[in-house]
C-alpha cells in the first residue's frame, strides 16, 4: 500500500488555485491517519447466558431435570428461549455497561444456517489491523451468530453486515492495507435484516443505523403523530456549465423564508431530506424555509469542483443564489441565507462564507476537509459574514482538533470582531447518519426563537 493511498485524494496532483478575487491558495494533502479507533469487543449477555450450561461443572438454574438426557432436553429448551428472546429484539440491542457509565453494550444477533463467517462493519470503529475482532461468533449448536461491542452511549453510527459462504478465508482476512481491508468488509455488506432504520451513503450504498441512548435525537422521529400531507415541492434547476440543483419549497408561505444552500444535494435527496423537512416543519421544530441542493454528481467532479475556492462555490454565488432569490419566496438578505456541507462540502461552505461578500452570512460546516486549504485568512479577510458552526466527530482522526484549532485561530484575531464561531464535537465518525441528525438539530437550535413566536 502506497502512502498516497492512505489519504483523501492522495493520487491526485496538488495545484494552486486562484479565487474569484484573484487571490492564490495552495492546495495541501492530508496527513496519513494514525489514530484508528480500536474495537472493544466483549462477551455479551446473550453469549454468556448461552455458554453457561456448556461450561465444565456448570449447571444452569433453568435445568431442573435429572442427569442425562433430561438435562440435554432442558438445556435445548433454555437455548430455544434465549434464541426466541434475542430474535424478538431488533439489532442492535443496547444495554448499560456495568463497568462504564458512559458506555453501553451493543449486541447484534443474526440467524444464518449456511454462513462460514460474518463480519460487522461499524462506522467508525472497524479495526482494519485485526478484522477478526469484528467477526460474529456462532453460538454452539445453533444457527445464531452474535457479537457484542462496548461503544459510547452517545454514539450514532451506520453499519453493514457481510456474510461469507465459500470455502477458504473471507476476503477481509486476506486483504492488505487499511483501505483494502475496510472495503473487503464494508462493500459486500448489506443492511441489517434485523435493524430498524437505514440510510444511503454518498454513492447510494445502503447501511443500517444504530444509536446509543445518549445520541442526539432525530427530531423527525420524536413525534408519534404524522403530519398532514405536505404541500411542499422539489423542483429541478438547471445551471450553467452542466451544474444542476433541486429547490425544496415548503408550500404556501405567508412571508419570504430563510434559504439554506446544501452541497452534495443528490445525497441529501437520497437520505430523505425533503420528507424530513416536511415533518419537522409541520411539527414546529423548524419554521418554513427553502433549501437549495446542489448536485456534486460523481467522485471526479466533486473532487475538482467541491471544496475549492472556485468551482461550485462560484456556481452558488453567481448563479444559484440569484436564480433562487428571483423565482422563489425567499428572503434575499445574506443574514437569512445559510450554507452547509459535509467533508469536501463542509470546506465548500467555508469558501462560500469567505468569498460571497456577505451574500451568505452563516455556515454549518460538518466534518470539513480543513486539511485541503488554509481557510483562516480568507475568513478573517471577509468582514461581512456573521456566524460559523464547525462540527466534527471524535472518531474522525484530526478533524475535530483541526476544527478546534481553526476556531481558536479565528477567535485570537481582532478582525473577527463580534462574529460567532463555535465548534461542537460528537461521538461519531465520518457518517451521513450523524450529519443528517445534527444538521436538523442545529437548524432547530438556530431557529428556535422564531418557531416559538410562530407557535405562540
Amino acid at each position: 500500500m502506497t502512502e498516497n493511498s492512505r489519504v483523501p485524494g492522495g493520487g491526485r496532483p496538488l495545484r494552486e488555485w486562484r479565487d474569484r478575487h484573484g487571490v492564490p491558495h495552495q492546495e495541501r494533502r492530508a496527513a496519513p491517519r494514525t489514530d484508528e479507533p480500536r474495537v472493544q469487543r466483549v462477551v455479551g449477555p446473550l453469549e454468556a447466558a448461552w455458554r453457561k450450561g456448556n461450561e465444565p461443572g456448570a449447571q444452569s438454574s433453568v435445568i431442573t431435570g435429572a442427569a442425562g438426557d433430561g438435562d440435554h432436553l432442558v438445556e435445548s429448551e433454555r437455548h430455544s428461549l434465549l434464541a426466541q428472546e434475542a430474535l424478538e429484539r431488533p439489532n442492535p440491542h443496547i444495554e448499560p455497561d456495568p463497568d462504564d457509565s458512559e458506555r453501553s453494550l451493543w449486541t447484534w444477533v443474526i440467524e444464518d444456517a449456511d454462513a462460514r463467517a460474518i463480519v460487522l462493519w461499524v462506522n467508525p470503529v472497524f479495526d482494519f489491523r485485526d478484522a477478526r475482532e469484528a467477526e460474529f461468533t456462532r453460538l454452539p449448536g445453533s444457527d445464531l451468530w452474535t457479537i457484542c461491542l462496548r461503544l459510547s452511549s452517545a454514539l450514532r453510527a451506520s453499519y453493514r453486515i457481510a456474510s461469507w459462504y465459500e470455502e477458504g478465508p473471507p476476503p477481509w482476512r486476506t486483504a492488505v492495507g487499511r483501505r483494502n481491508v475496510i472495503l473487503a468488509a464494508r462493500d459486500p455488506g448489506l443492511p441489517d435484516p434485523r435493524g430498524v432504520h437505514t440510510i444511503r451513503g454518498s454513492w447510494g450504498q445502503e447501511s443500517s443505523i444504530g444509536a446509543g441512548p445518549l445520541a442526539p435525537v432525530e427530531l423527525w422521529r420524536v413525534s408519534t403523530e404524522r403530519p398532514a400531507p405536505a404541500s411542499s415541492r422539489l423542483d429541478e434547476l438547471t445551471l450553467p456549465d452542466g451544474e444542476r440543483a433541486w429547490v425544496y419549497s415548503p408550500g404556501q408561505v405567508e412571508a419570504p423564508t430563510p434559504l439554506l444552500v446544501l452541497f452534495d444535494g443528490q445525497v441529501w435527496k437520497g437520505v430523505g431530506l425533503p420528507e424530513i423537512l416536511d415533518i419537522v416543519i409541520a411539527a414546529g421544530h423548524l419554521p418554513p424555509l427553502h433549501v437549495a441542493l446542489l448536485d456534486s454528481r460523481d467522485r471526479d467532479h466533486r473532487w475538482a469542483k467541491t471544496g475549492v475556492p472556485g468551482g461550485q462555490v462560484d456556481t452558488v454565488i453567481d448563479h444559484l443564489l440569484p436564480r433562487v432569490r428571483a423565482n422563489w419566496a425567499v428572503d434575499p438578505s445574506g443574514d437569512s441565507t445559510l450554507v452547509s456541507g459535509q467533508s469536501l462540502g463542509g470546506m465548500a461552505s467555508l469558501w462560500t462564507l469567505a468569498l460571497s461578500e456577505g451574500e451568505v452570512q452563516h455556515a454549518i460546516a460538518q466534518s470539513a476537509s480543513l486539511w485541503r486549504f488554509d481557510i483562516a485568512e480568507p475568513l478573517l479577510n471577509e468582514p461581512r459574514w456573521r456566524s460559523l458552526e464547525l462540527q466534527a466527530g471524535t472518531c474522525e482522526g484530526a478533524m475535530l482538533p483541526t476544527a478546534q484549532a481553526l476556531e481558536a485561530s479565528l477567535r485570537a484575531d481582532q478582525r473577527l470582531g463580534h462574529r460567532t464561531v463555535r465548534t461542537t464535537g460528537f461521538e461519531a465518525g465520518h457518517d451521513w447518519a450523524v450529519w443528517r441528525a445534527n444538521l436538523i438539530n442545529t437548524l432547530a437550535d438556530r431557529f428556535r426563537p422564531q418557531t416559538a413566536v410562530q407557535q405562540a
